[in-house]
């Protein structure tokens, strides 16, 4: 009954903020960067919070993927540069990109990602899928995002190797193999 009656708090929008406001209050150390964004020094590093620092560059119409993702669910140290990100239902993205964001056309259903406040990312195991299946080399930053995404998967590597079984083929070979060397 008491958990109704408290009023949800949303994170600040800083970058809607003026940016005079902002270099203020950066000054002042009531902001500090949150990977490429800022947050408030009294909000801790939640997915909420990294999300919303994102936010100028997620643009509230794209899902960040990767490795971005994984620093969202806080595995990974850094989101990345640039940040990976994707459209929903393979919807175009637009002409002119923001710098600093790699924009894909990946088919995500609606299982694939969560919105948290008005931002989204891909889930821990869509993300863990997705990083094991990245073409190109199995780096160190990859590895442990997978590694810790993998120790906190409530199925285990079980789960995900069914959750890549059924999922696409593309480079189902390299995931398997990448989640056994894991």
């Amino acid at each position: 009954m008491a958990s109704q009656l408290r009023p949800r708090l949303e994170v600040p929008r800083i970058h809607e903020w003026p940016p005079a406001v902002r270099s203020a209050e950066r000054l002042r150390g009531t902001l500090v960067p949150c990977g490429p964004g800022m947050r408030p020094v009294a909000w801790p590093e939640t997915p909420r919070v990294r999300l919303s620092a994102l936010a100028p560059w997620l643009q509230e119409r794209y899902v960040a993927i990767g490795l971005t993702a994984a620093w969202v669910w806080g595995a990974a140290r850094s989101p990345g540069d640039p940040l990976q990100c994707s459209t929903i239902g393979r919807k175009r993205p637009p002409a002119r990109r923001a710098p600093g964001v790699d924009v894909h056309e990946h088919a995500l259903a609606a299982a694939d990602f969560v919105l948290i406040g008005r931002e989204a990312a891909t889930t821990p195991t869509r993300t863990l899928c997705d990083l094991l299946r990245s073409p190109g080399p199995f780096d160190v930053e990859p590895r442990v995002a997978c590694r810790v995404l993998l120790a906190r998967h409530p199925g285990g590597r079980s789960a995900v190797q069914t959750a890549l079984d059924a999922g696409s083929s593309r480079h189902r070979r390299i995931a398997t193999a990448r989640l056994a060397s894991l």
